[in-house]
């Protein structure tokens, strides 16, 4: 399913409109704007056990590689040696390969990412994440409008433009984020 682009967001005396989604404005008990946290496989620091791993592996072998031949009987000392100086630059260059990697995506979460916020209204005790997008300015200015709205309905319905990049509904791109942790029930 394709990112949808907010335009505008429609409020009137007893609604709110975001897209083609309609919360009556008499049942949002809570509006929240929240970071989006990365958690699991795609939490920034994730990938440092892999590369870890990868780069004691081939430092293990090639210490196996180095010292192991010296201490074997004279019969196979030839053979392990041989072994070992064919295996050496694959096991090297694969290992290098993968651990370039998990470097390059662990400099990406770092540098590159950009930080992801939510609008999340809460209607009888369901959270719905409304909005989200990087544009976290844009995310608080659209919660204190609904929350202006609540609290003083408008009398005519009013149109709020939408800027930046905010989409509608708790999906980016092929992600789909779900709403965890102690604040939410």
């Amino acid at each position: 399913m394709r990112d949808r682009q907010i335009g505008e967001i429609v409020i009137s005396r007893r609604v709110v409109q975001i897209g083609h989604e309609v919360y009556p404005l008499s049942n949002i008990s809570r509006v929240r704007s929240l970071q989006l946290v990365w958690r699991g496989k795609y939490a920034t620091w994730y990938p440092l056990r892999p590369l870890a791993i990868t780069l004691f592996v081939i430092v293990s072998f090639a210490a196996a590689a180095q010292l192991a031949p010296p201490a074997l009987p004279p019969d196979v000392r030839p053979d392990v040696e041989s072994a070992a100086r064919l295996l050496m630059p694959l096991v090297t260059g694969v290992g290098g390969v993968v651990a370039a990697g998990f470097l390059g995506l662990l400099i990406h979460r770092v540098f590159f990412r950009r930080t992801r916020y939510a609008l999340v209204l809460e209607t009888a005790g369901t959270q719905y994440t409304a909005l989200s997008g990087t544009d976290g300015t844009e995310i608080h200015r659209i919660k204190h409008v609904i929350v202006d709205a609540i609290e003083n309905p408008p009398t005519h319905p009013r149109s709020v433009q939408v800027y930046g990049d905010v989409v509608m509904g708790d999906k980016a791109g092929r992600d789909q984020f779900k709403m965890s942790g102690s604040g939410s029930r």
